[in-house]
């Protein structure tokens, strides 16, 4: 355990004081995908996440961001910004010519336009690692980094990650744990990175903040359904992957001095009707659909034929709502888009003909757009509740805790959670 010999200083503010004691205050950020607050008294019913809440203060009633869909929502996490600011407006760019297989996504940290928690943590001279973090490819603000990189069809996997994460690291890691994954589908790559957690925390310098992502439920959801047994277990694999994180830290010295931010995204709903709207709004009006799931994008030199045309055929084409700019700035949506749409209930909005279970990408009206936050460890209520809170208040209260500066956060610290 790290006691400082030094007085406090300001640009040491993760320095707290315990019992007379300065001791290092760390982060531990872990990401449950497609949690929502319909789940939460599941999941905070088993163990590893029920010790942890009964440590801290949870909130279930967390406003996630339009849209709705895991990159924007984890820049937002990550930045304490809408898309609107911080430039993440989908999970890839718009190719609307491009085979679905083949689109790139959102995956360098150089795309984010927002100070990040990781660069602020690094600018406090903090060590920070990040293990399937989206967007934080070639992040230089990380010492050690796994991120979300998927390999399109022919390209090799490790040879990407060791582009796109830290190559030294990487290689030592693929070395050493490299055999022990089975694959890099959930729900293998979920305990693959709580491997890496283990690895990171016993390693000879543990991370002063690290962020993990964690995508085994999502999975599930997208491949099987919202509800279905496959998601239920996958739920389960998550806490216990928790708990290998827990125990990693406390096998490390480090459980006391350590926040543990449990966040989410987005929940999911079953949409087993799937329309093809980019075949035919670019048949029709010459505008192309940049699907969301549950909602999409309208791109276009007239948008306004684009949406007369939905309009006159809602019912045919599953259309639930019409977002027109004003809707889509008042909800700080991305800067590019003028029109986007929400499919009905029960339907979503697909690029080619597939079988579709569960989606997200829906409107913010839905239970499933609350998402859930828990903090827990020093300075933290215990058993305490937070009646309400966004996603991007998340950044400025983990900054504010941390001593860390984060002046463009368009969230609020939550400061009512610290005692």
């Amino acid at each position: 355990m790290f006691i400082s010999l030094f007085p406090l200083r300001a640009k040491r503010k993760n320095i707290v004081l315990f019992g007379g004691r300065q001791m290092k205050k760390r982060l531990c950020m872990i990401s449950l995908d497609a949690a929502s607050q319909v789940d939460a008294e599941r999941l905070f019913a088993m163990p590893n996440l029920k010790m942890l809440r009964e440590e801290g203060t949870l909130c279930t009633r967390v406003k996630t961001v339009y849209p709705t869909i895991t990159y924007p929502i984890h820049a937002s996490l990550l930045t304490g910004c809408y898309p609107e600011k911080h430039g993440i407006p989908h999970n890839q760019p718009l190719q609307a010519d491009t085979p679905p297989k083949m689109r790139r996504w959102y995956w360098e940290i150089g795309q984010i336009k927002a100070k990040t928690l990781h660069q602020a943590a690094r600018e406090q001279g903090l060590d920070v690692a990040s293990i399937l973090w989206p967007v934080t490819g070639k992040n230089p603000y990380t010492r050690r980094n796994f991120p979300e990189i998927l390999p399109l069809p022919g390209e090799n996997a490790a040879l990407k990650m060791l582009r796109y994460g830290t190559p030294l690291w990487v290689l030592q890691t693929e070395i050493k744990h490299g055999k022990k994954r089975i694959s890099i589908k959930q729900p293998h790559l979920d305990r693959y990175a709580a491997l890496l957690c283990e690895s990171l925390y016993a390693s000879r310098r543990p991370p002063d903040v690290l962020t993990v992502h964690l995508v085994d439920l999502d999975s599930m959801r997208h491949w099987h359904g919202t509800d279905s047994l496959e998601a239920l277990q996958a739920m389960e694999r998550l806490d216990e992957n928790v708990g290998r994180i827990v125990q990693a830290v406390k096998k490390a010295g480090l459980y006391e001095e350590t926040l543990f931010c449990i966040v989410s995204d987005h929940g999911h709903r079953d949409a087993p009707r799937g329309v093809l709207l980019d075949a035919v709004l670019k048949k029709h009006t010459g505008c192309r659909v940049q699907t969301l799931g549950m909602g999409a994008y309208i791109f276009g030199d007239d948008p306004e034929a684009a949406k007369r045309y939905l309009e006159e055929n809602r019912e045919r084409l599953c259309i639930g709502h019409i977002y027109d700019e004003k809707e889509i700035r008042a909800l700080h949506g991305p800067e590019n888009v003028k029109l986007a749409v929400d499919a009905m209930d029960g339907c979503c909005f697909i690029d080619e003909a597939e079988e579709t279970k569960g989606e997200h990408g829906f409107a913010l009206s839905y239970p499933q757009a609350r998402v859930l936050w828990l903090l827990s460890g020093p300075g933290v209520k215990k058993n305490a509740s937070l009646e309400e809170a966004c996603v991007v208040d998340v950044a400025p209260t983990l900054a504010y805790s941390l001593g860390l500066s984060m002046p463009d956060c368009q969230g609020q610290a939550k400061k009512e959670l610290f005692l």
